[in-house]
C-alpha cells in the first residue's frame, strides 16, 4: 500500500491544487482509466484525463503538469523499500534449496521494476504477472528494452484478465514450476485475495497479517480509483476478519515463516522433469550392462588363465616335475589370483555400488 498509495496522493493532490478541479472527479476519471487498462499504476494517466484535456486542449500535459509527475517520483523512491528481514529470509530459503515463485496482479513492467530496484532478481526463481497494458504510441522507452527484463528470475505470463482469487491460476502456477501443493505455502496479506484463495487451492496458507492493506488509512482511496470489478470490491467491504481464519499468521515480519515450518530442497515432479530423469535413468542402465559385461568378460578370463596355471602346476606335481620355471607358474597364478581380487573388490564393487544409489536417486525422483 505505501507504495502505491504515498506516490498516488501526492500526486493527485498536485493535480488538484494546480488544474482547480475537484479530487472527486478526477478520482472517478482515474478509476475509469484504470479499469480501461487494468492496473491502478497505469504511467500514463494524466495525459488521458478527460478533464485535463477539456482544460488544456493540445497541450502537453506532462509539461503543464510536471510538478505532479516528479511529486509521484519523489514519494516513489522513498517508499519502494522491502517489509523488515524479507531479504534474510529469502536468502535463507535459497540456501536451503527452496524455490521461491512470485505471483502478483501488478502488471509485468512496474513489477519487473520493482524487483531490480528491490533487488529481488536475483532471490525468485520464477515470477507469475499479467502482460502489460498497450503502451501510447507515442512514449519512447527511456533505456533500451533489456534494461527493463529481469536477468535471473524467469518471468511467466498469466492469462489476461485472470486477477485473484484464482484457486485454478494458483494450481497451473505450481505444475508449470512442477511442484505439487501438498509440498507448497503460499503467503500473502490479503484473507480474500491471498489467503482464501489458497484455502480453495488445498495450499497450505500463511497470513502476513502485517501488510493487510485494509488497515491502511489509504486504502479507501485505493477502492474508489481500483481497476478492481465492483463485485470484488463489494466482497471485501463484506468480508469480514473472521470469515477467514488463516492456518498460519505472520503478526510482525515474514521472517515468522522459519518459526512454522522447515524447509528442504526441491524437487523437481513436472512430467517433462520426469522424462528428463527417465531418460538418464534409462542411459545408466546401458552403461551398467556395459561395464557388467566388460566384467564379465574379465572374470571368465581371469578364470581360465587360473585354471590353465593351476593344470600346469598340478600335471608338474604328478610327474614330479621341480624347476624353477613351475615355481614361475606358481608365482604367476598367486599375482593373477591377487590381481583379479583387488580389482574386483576395489573397482568393480565400488562401481557397483556408486551405480546402485544412482539408481535409488532416479528411482525416488521418479
Amino acid at each position: 500500500m505505501e507504495i502505491w498509495y504515498k506516490p498516488f496522493k501526492a500526486m493527485l493532490d498536485r493535480l488538484v491544487a494546480d488544474s482547480g478541479i475537484s479530487q472527486e472527479r478526477l478520482e472517478e476519471e482515474f478509476h475509469q482509466i484504470h479499469q480501461q487498462y487494468g492496473t491502478a499504476e497505469y504511467a500514463f494517466s494524466i495525459e488521458q484525463l478527460p478533464s485535463l484535456i477539456k482544460k488544456h486542449p493540445g497541450e502537453d500535459l506532462t509539461k503543464v503538469y510536471a510538478s505532479a509527475i516528479d511529486a509521484y517520483r519523489a514519494l516513489r523512491s522513498q517508499a519502494l523499500v522491502l517489509y523488515p528481514q524479507v531479504e534474510e529470509t529469502l536468502e535463507y530459503l535459497k540456501d536451503q534449496g527452496c524455490l521461491l515463485v512470485g505471483y502478483t496482479e501488478s502488471t509485468r513492467f512496474y513489477t519487473t521494476y520493482r524487483m531490480r530496484k528491490l533487488k529481488l532478481d536475483r532471490l525468485l526463481d520464477y515470477l507469475y504477472s499479467p502482460p502489460d497494458h498497450p503502451v501510447p504510441a507515442n512514449v519512447i522507452r527511456k533505456y533500451p528494452p533489456d534494461k527493463y527484463c529481469l536477468r535471473r528470475t524467469i518471468p511467466r505470463t498469466t492469462p489476461p484478465n485472470e486477477l485473484k482469487p484464482n484457486p485454478k491460476l494458483l494450481l497451473d502456477i505450481l505444475t508449470d514450476v512442477g511442484a505439487v501443493p501438498e509440498e507448497a505455502i503460499y503467503i500473502g496479506d490479503s484473507l480474500m485475495k491471498d489467503v482464501a484463495m489458497a484455502k480453495d487451492a488445498r495450499i497450505t496458507d500463511v497470513w502476513a497479517k502485517y501488510g493487510y492493506a485494509p488497515n491502511h488509512p489509504g486504502y479507501g482511496l485505493l477502492r474508489r480509483v481500483t481497476h478492481w470489478s465492483a463485485a470484488d470490491v463489494e466482497r471485501e467491504k463484506q468480508l469480514k476478519r473472521d470469515d477467514v481464519k488463516p492456518t498460519y499468521e505472520n503478526e510482525n515480519a515474514f521472517s515468522e515463516i522459519l518459526q512454522h515450518f522447515q524447509f528442504g530442497a526441491f524437487i523437481d515432479r513436472s512430467t517433462e522433469q520426469q522424462k528428463r530423469v527417465i531418460e538418464a535413468w534409462k542411459k545408466t542402465i546401458d552403461v551398467q550392462q556395459h561395464f557388467n559385461d566388460i566384467e564379465m568378460r574379465v572374470r571368465n578370463y581371469a578364470l581360465t588363465v587360473l585354471g590353465g596355471l593351476f593344470a600346469v602346476i598340478g600335471f608338474g606335481v604328478k610327474e614330479h616335475v621341480y624347476s624353477w620355471g613351475l615355481v614361475g607358474v606358481l608365482v604367476a597364478a598367486v599375482f593373477l589370483l591377487y590381481a583379479f581380487y583387488f580389482m574386483d573388490k576395489y573397482w568393480y564393487h565400488r562401481l557397483l555400488d556408486r551405480r546402485r544409489k544412482t539408481r535409488n536417486v532416479y528411482r525416488g525422483a521418479i
